[in-house]
This record gives C-alpha cells, sequence and structure tokens, in this order.
C-alpha cells in the first residue's frame, strides 16, 4: 500500500533522510529537481518557452534550482518570484543568489500581474503542501489569471493554493500536471479538487525508507500487489461447496435488473454456490437470467416481505432493488437483528438503515455498508468537505465496528478501527445506474469465497474499478455500461493473477 502522510509527517520525513543519510537539504532539494527535469525533458522539447513562478519557501527554491537547470540545458526561461524577504527561507533565498544572472527574473507584485502573458508551459512553484490558510492577494489574484493564460501547467509537489491534507477553498493552480515526491497527497483525492489538479506523478527521490515505514499515514492507497498478495488459489481437491454458499436479497417490480447484476457479479467473482431470495415476479427473470444461481421468493409478488433462514450461508448481501416499502423495510431490520455474520449492505437497506438510525447497532461486527455520498449523507447528515466527511466516516465505522466504502471517484474506505483507504482503479465511465449492484455482488461473492470482509472490501472495490478500466480501453467512457463491467471481471481477475 501507498502511504499517504500529513504535512508534519512530509516535513519529519525530510528531515530524518537529512539526519539518517548524511546529506544536507540542499542536495535533497537538488535530488528532487533532477528527479522532475528528467521526467520534464522527456516530455517537453527545448522549443517551449517558460514561465516559471516561485515562492519563498523550500517549494520556490525547487522552482529556482529547476529554473537553473532547465536554462543549462538550453530551455527558454523566465522567472517570477514572491520575492518577501522577511520571509524567504534559508534553501530558498541560497537558490535565489545561484541563479544565473542571464534568467529573466521579475518580483510578483498587485500592479504587474495583469502584464503576465501566454506561455507555452507554466510552472508553478509557489506554495507547497505546508500551505495552511486561503491565499491573499496578490496571490489569489494571480492564480486566477494564471490559471487564465494559455499554455501547459504544471505544479511541483503540489498546486499551489492547496494543502497537503486539507480543503482550504477554491482558489489554486488548476494543473495538467502535478509532479510529487514520495508519497501522493490526501488532497489530491478530494473531490473538491480533482476536476482541476490534472495527471499526478509520483516519484522516488530516495527518502529514508525506514523512516517512512514508522510514520503512521492518514491514508493508504490500494495497489494491485495489495491484492495479488491476498489471492486464495483454488485447490486441485475442491468441489462448489468448498468456495462458500451466498445469498442476495434483491430486487421489486421494475427493479429485477439490479438483482440480475448484481448476482452475474457474484457469480463471476468465485463463489461456489449463489441462492436469490426476491419477490414472485422476479423468479423468471432470474431463472432465465441467471440459470446459475437458486432462487427463493417471497409470498409477495411485488416486492420483498419477509426474510428466508439464514443458517446456511457463508455470506448475505442484501440492497440492490429491493424498494422502500413498509414491510421491505421490516424485513431488513429484522434480517439485520437476527443476522449472525458480516452483511454486505447497499442501495435501500442503506436507506432502511438511515431512516432507522438505532439498527446500526445490531449490525455484525464487520458488515461492509457501501453508500454513495447521498446516500452516506442521509445516513450522517451534511457535511462542509471531504475532511468532515472522512471524519463522519471514521467515527461510524469505530464506533459500530463496521467497514464503510463510499462510492466515487477514488472510493474511500474505512475498516472496523477507522484506519482510511483509498482505491486508485476505476474511470467516469462507471458513474452508470448498476455500477453499484455489480459492486455488491463481486464483494458479497468474494466473501463467500473466503475472504474476510475488510479483504473483501477493498479486493472488491480495486477489482471492480479495473474491470471499468479494461471496458474503458475497448468501449470508452461514454458507452460504458454496468453489464460490461461484469463481461470484463474474468480480465481483472486474470490481470491481477498474472
Amino acid at each position: 500500500m501507498l502511504k499517504v502522510l500529513s504535512s508534519s509527517n512530509l516535513k519529519s520525513l525530510d528531515l530524518k533522510t537529512i539526519e539518517n543519510k548524511k546529506i544536507s537539504s540542499l542536495m535533497l532539494m537538488k535530488r528532487a529537481c533532477e528527479r522532475f527535469i528528467k521526467w520534464f525533458i522527456s516530455k517537453f522539447s527545448q522549443s517551449n518557452k517558460i514561465q516559471i513562478f516561485c515562492g519563498f519557501g523550500n517549494n520556490g527554491g525547487d522552482a529556482l534550482l529547476i529554473s537553473n537547470m532547465l536554462y543549462d540545458r538550453g530551455y527558454n526561461v523566465k522567472v517570477f518570484i514572491l520575492n518577501n524577504k522577511d520571509k524567504i527561507s534559508k534553501d530558498c533565498l541560497i537558490q535565489l543568489n545561484n541563479l544565473n544572472k542571464k534568467i529573466p527574473i521579475y518580483d510578483i507584485n498587485q500592479n504587474m500581474i495583469s502584464e503576465i502573458k501566454d506561455s507555452e508551459i507554466i510552472i508553478d512553484g509557489l506554495f507547497g503542501y505546508g500551505l495552511s490558510r486561503k491565499l491573499e492577494n496578490p496571490c489569489g489574484d494571480l492564480m486566477k489569471h494564471l490559471n487564465n493564460l494559455k499554455g501547459k501547467k504544471i505544479s511541483i509537489d503540489v498546486p499551489s493554493g492547496i494543502s497537503s491534507d486539507k480543503v482550504y477553498g477554491n482558489v489554486f493552480f488548476n494543473s495538467d500536471y502535478v509532479f510529487t515526491f514520495q508519497t501522493p497527497k490526501l488532497s489530491f483525492f478530494f473531490p473538491e479538487y480533482l476536476n482541476l489538479i490534472g495527471k499526478v506523478v509520483i516519484k522516488d527521490i530516495g527518502l529514508d525508507k525506514n523512516a517512512l515505514d514508522k510514520l503512521l499515514p492518514l491514508a493508504s492507497v490500494i495497489e494491485k500487489s495489495d491484492i495479488k498478495k491476498n489471492i486464495i488459489s483454488r485447490s486441485l481437491i475442491s468441489h462448489k461447496g468448498t468456495f462458500g454458499h451466498g445469498l442476495i436479497i434483491s430486487g421489486s417490480k421494475g427493479k429485477m435488473g439490479a438483482c440480475v447484476m448484481s448476482c452475474k457479479a457474484s457469480l463471476k467473482s468465485g463463489i461456489g454456490l449463489l441462492s436469490v431470495y426476491i419477490p414472485k415476479i422476479g423468479e423468471s427473470i432470474i431463472q432465465t437470467s441467471v440459470p446459475e444461481a437458486m432462487v427463493i421468493t417471497d409470498k409477495e409478488k411485488d416486492y420483498i416481505s419477509s426474510i428466508p433462514k439464514l443458517e446456511v450461508f457463508n455470506s448475505i448481501g442484501l440492497g440492490p432493488g429491493i424498494g422502500l416499502k413498509k414491510d421491505t423495510e421490516k424485513a431488513i431490520i429484522k434480517l439485520i437483528k437476527v443476522a449472525k455474520i458480516p452483511l454486505v449492505v447497499d442501495a435501500d437497506a442503506i436507506n432502511i438503515i438511515s431512516k432507522n438510525k438505532n439498527i446500526l447497532k445490531f449490525l455484525p461486527e464487520g458488515s461492509i455498508l457501501t453508500p454513495h455520498p447521498k446516500e452516506f449523507k442521509r445516513l450522517m447528515g451534511t457535511y462542509k468537505d471531504s475532511n468532515q466527511r472522512i471524519e463522519l466516516q471514521k467515527k461510524l465505522s469505530k464506533k459500530f465496528k463496521l467497514n464503510i466504502l463510499i462510492k466515487g471517484p477514488f472510493s474511500m474506505m474505512t475498516d472496523i478501527n477507522g484506519n482510511l483507504f483509498i482505491n486508485s482503479t476505476g474511470n467516469p465511465g462507471m458513474a452508470t445506474g448498476g455500477s453499484g449492484d455489480v459492486l455488491t455482488g463481486i464483494i458479497t461473492g468474494l466473501i463467500g469465497r473466503g475472504y474476510k470482509p475488510f479483504n473483501a472490501m477493498i479486493m472488491g472495490v480495486y477489482i471492480h474499478g479495473l474491470s471499468g478500466d479494461i471496458s474503458k480501453k475497448k468501449l470508452g467512457e461514454e458507452s460504458l455500461m454496468a453489464t460490461d463491467l461484469i463481461d470484463t471481471l474474468p480480465k481483472a481477475f486474470k490481470k491481477i493473477d498474472n
């Protein structure tokens, strides 16, 4: 897993690297800038005119050193600096004094901002990850002006105006690329910034690995290797009973498609046996569409009004397409109270819990809730920003010992101890009806297959996103449907195993 660190831990890691590896802060700065230069010259030719904007902290020092390095390699460079002599850092001052005298340099002030013109490349080194306030003028006006200029925009470490882990406002540098050092920043995954920070490039700059291992992360980003190492192999002497028996409680009149997709996804995720509990209206639909599933029907024709016996099942998923009938609500509440194994709870089952929050305490420990942001708001109330949402999510997980997966770009998960995990797969084409039903089926199938609920959650969301990425390569984002995710699940599992 890739650690995501707080700004204080990032600073501590720099200092520990300097101390343990017996190098100076200037040498560490040089190492970081050399990694940037190697990446930059692989993408942009010397014919590009470059404007570099520098602050007075160490991020500005990086930008000044990069200016020298690019000039030495024949690039056409202009430098603009927030030259605050009272606040300039020691290393930034050294880099300013070392700037090649042939490089044009301009002090940034309120009067000259409007005179800054378009450039083929604009490099942002104004503020680093330690920013802890909204930008004030002239910096706020400078950001707005730069964002309106033509040219490819690149930020060093973080886009100026964004801290590493907090939401401070909406005035920040809108980057095409963010070249960040060693670890991603939590703010890179916030919806408030996603559309305007561009592609993130992460490069190792040799920070002390032992020191990094000892630091507690704000979050951990799930990688392919994390999923691969947890794969359970299939024994040669196994049979269908070896791989579990799952139950999906789903469907109502007009919403049987949700049930079909959940069931197919569950079966494609390796479970040995699958039963499905549905209203009578869906029997022929399921028997025809998913012949591998065993069907149990409710006494009601159009909706679910009761629950089956649960003892024989290894995993239970509930919610897709069940609706909000009063009898359905009573049945789901009863199921939650009598269940002995962790549940996978989605869609209207979450909405039923939101109307009856007292039943949260009855959810078996380790159960997985998979709300999208609106469902989470119904469950926990409104929140101001991503920071508040994460705190609410952690609080809910710890209080009731639940695994919670909030779906969306870079889906965020918390385990029963409130630790935060971030998914790294998926694309906007997956924002389509039924995608969540597929995810419910995958996770239910994985638990039945033998995975612990937490591992099933992170594995399920990663493979779900990977299926979307495989589908995108073939179909593009615009025409991607939830059923396409089911079709590409085998390729996703195979890609993990390779």
